[in-house]
């Protein structure tokens, strides 16, 4: 007697028999036993395919506020069993991925412009993955800002400068605090006396703008002394310490006998250097 086995997919194997089987119990059991041995094989081969799947195949990707991009889905890869029926089912799993709040201080500063100019600077920019939060600024000369809520300094003269930032933020309806480093910054001085700067024209129009002959950095030397002349030579204006404010001209009680017309100075900064000389220009409506 033989006995003929055809495979097919998702099907029972049914036995093909060339001649009709005899009740015989010793060849059923045989055939019993060869038709578990079959489908087990064809379990093996056809039943169960793995393919392993790179990580971020499922879950959420997620951008922060500094562009980086991140992945809630980490662990083991994710494995795939297709069954015969052509159903799919992963295994795998996810872990939790916390990310924690972070905060950078940037300083920027510049030096005086000139020797003994109080005109350096210094800002702060705080960068942070966390969207809502506050700040407090320690400064050390405290004078410099006493509400600690500066963020940026002005009109500083050169020196040493201390601050420390306190971050206040909340997370699950608790409140945080973060505190920088003390951040030291030094402003310099310059090596260079301010160089003044005599402005061309004046327009005695009583706007508040180019009323008066206006000198940059004038206040630097308070010893000096300027002459003011017509075109014809006739000193018109003297002063020690001109200032552009309480000294400067022309006052008021001269505007009305200035024509339009060119005028000439000579300016002596009273430090040992040359006399400046030059003309200003007067223009009346």
């Amino acid at each position: 007697m033989s006995k003929y086995y055809t495979l097919k997919k998702n099907k029972i194997l049914q036995p093909i028999l060339s001649m009709k089987l005899k009740k015989i119990e010793s060849c059923k059991v045989n055939v019993k036993t060869a038709t578990l041995l079959f489908l087990f094989s064809f379990t093996l081969i056809f039943g169960q395919i793995n393919q392993h799947h790179v990580i971020n195949s499922a879950g959420n990707n997620w951008t922060l506020p500094n562009g980086t991009t991140i992945s809630d889905n980490v662990g083991e890869p994710f494995v795939s069993t297709i069954s015969n029926s052509g159903n799919m089912i992963t295994q795998g799993f996810l872990q939790e991925f916390r990310i924690s709040p972070f905060f950078t201080v940037t300083e920027l500063h510049n030096g005086v412009s000139c020797k003994d100019k109080n005109d350096g600077n210094i800002s702060l920019a705080i960068t942070s993955n966390v969207s809502t939060y506050t700040a407090q600024y320690f400064w050390l000369p405290q004078q410099n800002c006493a509400t600690n809520n500066c963020s940026a300094l002005d009109s500083l003269k050169a020196g040493i400068y201390n601050v420390k930032v306190k971050i206040f933020y909340t997370v699950n309806s608790q409140t945080k605090i973060d505190s920088s480093n003390t951040i030291t910054i030094t402003i310099n001085d310059a090596l260079e006396p301010c160089k003044v700067k005599i402005y061309k024209g004046i327009t005695v129009n009583g706007d508040g703008n180019n009323d008066v002959l206006t000198i940059d950095n004038i206040s630097e030397f308070p010893n000096n002394h300027i002459y003011i002349y017509n075109r014809w030579g006739q000193l018109l204006y003297e002063e020690t310490g001109y200032n552009n404010i309480t000294k400067s001209w022309p006052q008021n009680q001269d505007k009305n006998n200035l024509t339009s017309t060119t005028y000439f100075y000579i300016l002596n900064l009273g430090d040992g250097s040359n006399s400046i000389k030059g003309w200003v220009e007067v223009l009346k409506d």
